[in-house]
């Protein structure tokens, strides 16, 4: 994972929840809070973790295998982004949906979480999700 191992994946502490990025090429640091959807595939039955704002997945036969790998991944994409020069930074952010000014407002098109709390358009059991957080 590198140096991008100081983040935890937490619960959403409120509904009021704005997905945050902020890339310092200068000090080499990342601060984010992103929202992460985990649950369980009704195919394979195993637990999915999926951040749609930077489309990263962690999957995994239990939920701590899950928070791992999306854990790896995470730092892996991190350590990309810092790697970029600003040009390409601002880039490959704008294809997933961030504004250069902002850096938040994400809009989601594919997967969405329904006013009740349910995860639409993916292949989770009962379409039953939970939303948890990246805090770096």
């Amino acid at each position: 994972m590198g140096k991008f191992n100081n983040f935890i994946i937490s619960k959403i502490p409120s509904e009021n929840f704005i997905d945050t990025l902020r890339i310092d090429h200068n000090k080499r640091s990342v601060k984010a809070y992103i929202s992460i959807l985990s649950f369980i595939d009704k195919d394979t039955r195993q637990w999915v973790y999926y951040m749609p704002t930077l489309d990263v997945t962690g999957y995994g036969e239990t939920e701590d295998k899950a928070a791992e790998m999306m854990k790896f991944s995470i730092g892996e994409l991190f350590s990309h982004l810092l790697n970029l020069s600003n040009k390409h930074l601002q880039t490959e952010l704008s294809k997933l949906g961030w504004k250069k000014n902002y850096f938040r407002n994400k809009e989601y098109a594919k997967s969405f979480v329904d006013i009740n709390g349910e995860l639409q358009n993916f292949n989770a059991v009962d379409n039953k999700v939970e939303r948890l957080a990246l805090v770096a």
